[in-house]
């Protein structure tokens, strides 16, 4: 587990066991006092230049499906919805979204 944090925020990025090209983003978290001022938005362009330098391919995070600030802002980011998937222990729904990661210029694609 790794995890980055800005004055606003913080979140976390791991590797998919078994497939280190693969990232899993999760506890993307505004601190209360910064909540309502685009942060979390800036956070995510954090997290997503995170994911470039670090060379992922392809990135995956969850996040409840009642959340409507943090769906805005994967769908602000360009973050793709690929499952909707029901919580056996809450009742509600969890979403899970993908990103496929853009290279940084200049580097080259490794495949």
């Amino acid at each position: 587990m790794t995890r980055f944090a800005t004055h606003y925020g913080a979140y976390e990025i791991d590797s998919v066991p078994g497939q280190p090209q693969i990232a899993h983003c999760h506890s993307l978290f505004v601190k209360r006092e910064h909540r309502g001022r685009g942060h979390g938005t800036a956070l995510k362009a954090h997290q997503m230049n995170t994911l470039r330098e670090l060379g992922y391919d392809y990135a995956t995070c969850t996040t409840d499906g009642s959340n409507e600030r943090q769906r805005a802002v994967l769908e602000r980011a360009g973050w793709s919805l690929l499952q909707n998937i029901p919580n056996g222990r809450t009742g509600g729904i969890t979403q899970l979204w993908g990103w496929v990661v853009k290279l940084a210029p200049g580097r080259e694609a490794g495949f």
